[in-house]
């Protein structure tokens, strides 16, 4: 079985992949990364407000992680489809984990940094205004980040393991919404 190119290259010609090695580029889609995933924290928010009597009746803390849970669910999806095509699609990556790259595992290192952008700014400005401190989860945002982070700075090191990392992010859309249910009823 031979893999399908990632570049899209239209019937006119024209190549329309990205140079992701580029530091534009990178901060472009881990921008896009932070601005996605906090839009679906708001969209939650809306969407909860107008839809849900159990959530206009919680407290402010957890209507944030509400939305955290809404939103940790979007990327957890994310993270379940990076990592399942990683592990069963015949590609560059599943040949060679030390250095294969492709243009989709490049896409989701750079989403998922900017996803763990938005998840310690939500964290510290929650700590902030909530007047609160979890050291683990702190550390364990901080070391998500820094693990991404890490894999846009060492451009040259193979995506195999960031997009197998991104399996343990799999019950997470469960546990998420088994929280939220847990609220409504």
């Amino acid at each position: 079985m031979t893999s399908q190119p990632d570049n899209l290259i239209l019937s006119s010609g024209q190549d329309f992949s990205m140079d992701y090695t580029s530091w534009d580029i990178q901060l472009k889609i881990t921008g896009l990364g932070f601005i996605f995933y906090t839009f679906i924290f708001f969209l939650c928010h809306v969407l909860s407000t107008l839809l849900f009597q159990t959530y206009r009746s919680l407290s402010a803390k957890e209507k944030v992680f509400w939305d955290l849970a809404a939103t940790r669910a979007v990327f957890g999806i994310q993270g379940i489809v990076a990592g399942l095509r990683a592990l069963m699609e015949e590609s560059v990556l599943f040949s060679d984990k030390i250095l294969g790259q492709e243009d989709w595992s490049w896409f989701n290192i750079l989403t998922s940094t900017g996803f763990f952008l938005f998840e310690n700014m939500a964290l510290h400005m929650s700590n902030v205004v909530f007047r609160s401190f979890d050291l683990p989860l702190a550390v364990h945002h901080f070391f998500a980040l820094a693990g991404f982070a890490g894999a846009v700075v060492w451009n040259w090191q193979g995506h195999f393991l960031p997009m197998v990392t991104l399996l343990l992010e799999m019950s997470t859309p469960f546990t998420c919404i088994s929280w939220m249910l847990l609220k409504e009823y």
